[in-house]
């Protein structure tokens, strides 16, 4: 083989810092994307949380005002048996509306926002630059 059809060191290092460039970019550009993707999940958890817990909030109030119903009609009537019965729908309500809240913070918090994948890819590109130009 001919000594002037092998690339220099300095072509060999031109070139591996420019493919390093070019993959530098693609990898901000794919951050990019999966920081977007992340955000649009968190944005969806986040809503479908809130709306479960705005529907808790509302099975919470109704077992409030159950309850203070249920109070005055036990002071009112002295134990006669509909105060129960509103007492015993009030506690359903109100642990109706605990199950809809935790199950909507379980929700917003379902999402990790970091962007593993970037973070991967990276390591690796990293481990071939570093192969490559030893």
């Amino acid at each position: 083989m001919n000594p002037q059809e092998r690339p220099g060191v300095v072509t060999l290092v031109t070139d591996a810092l420019g493919r390093s460039a070019d993959l530098i970019q693609t990898e901000i550009r794919l951050a990019r994307v999966e920081i977007g993707e992340k955000a649009d999940a968190l944005r969806t958890s986040v809503v479908s949380g809130l709306v479960m817990m705005l529907v808790g909030t509302v099975f919470i109030i109704g077992a409030v005002l159950l309850v203070l119903q249920a109070v005055v009609a036990a002071l009112i009537e002295g134990g006669v048996p509909p105060a129960i019965a509103i007492l015993i729908v009030a506690g359903g309500s109100a642990l109706g509306g605990i199950v809809v809240l935790l199950a909507g913070k379980k929700t917003i918090g379902a999402v990790d926002p970091t962007p593993t994948r970037t973070i991967t890819s990276l390591q690796s590109d990293a481990r071939m630059a570093k192969e490559s130009l030893t």
